[in-house]
């Protein structure tokens, strides 16, 4: 079994709905045979994110998701995914989103980086951007289910 938390380390107010994220997180771990595991979400603010991309990646700049793989190789899944809630809120005025479904996305390309995804080229982010959409999309779907 998957096993998803959310820790909160700043004081803004976040509506996130942590139900959906279980199931969601689930799904896409599941799709890619990862059924035993543990993940923490993380939401934080860009000066963590910013220490941790000079930390960890040598480069100072914002960003909004960090994912860590923490599992042996043949060992259950086991990440962190750290989120800046300020570059949500900013991500999803620029794309004229809402911020739940911006945050919802983040949280999707949180966890394909944990199942090795990478963004780095354009043809590897238009993979990504096709699966996040593809999973926002089962959002709709579980909604309906559940309603």
């Amino acid at each position: 079994m998957i096993n998803i938390q959310i820790a909160y380390e700043i004081q803004d107010e976040v509506n996130i709905d942590e139900e959906w994220i279980s199931i969601i997180c689930k799904k896409i771990f599941n799709d890619n045979k990862k059924i035993n595991g543990d993940i923490i979400i993380i939401i934080s603010d860009d000066d963590k994110l910013r220490k941790m991309k000079r930390t960890f990646f040598n480069k100072d700049l914002l960003t909004d998701v960090i994912a860590f793989n923490l599992e042996d190789e043949g060992e259950p899944i086991d990440g962190e995914i750290y989120i800046s809630f300020k570059r949500v809120q900013e991500n999803a005025q620029d794309f004229k989103q809402e911020i739940d479904t911006e945050l919802k996305r983040i949280i999707i390309h949180g966890c394909l980086h944990l199942l090795g995804y990478d963004d780095v080229t354009s043809k590897e982010k238009n993979e990504m951007t096709a699966l996040e959409n593809y999973y926002l999309n089962e959002f709709s779907i579980i909604n309906i289910e559940n309603s």
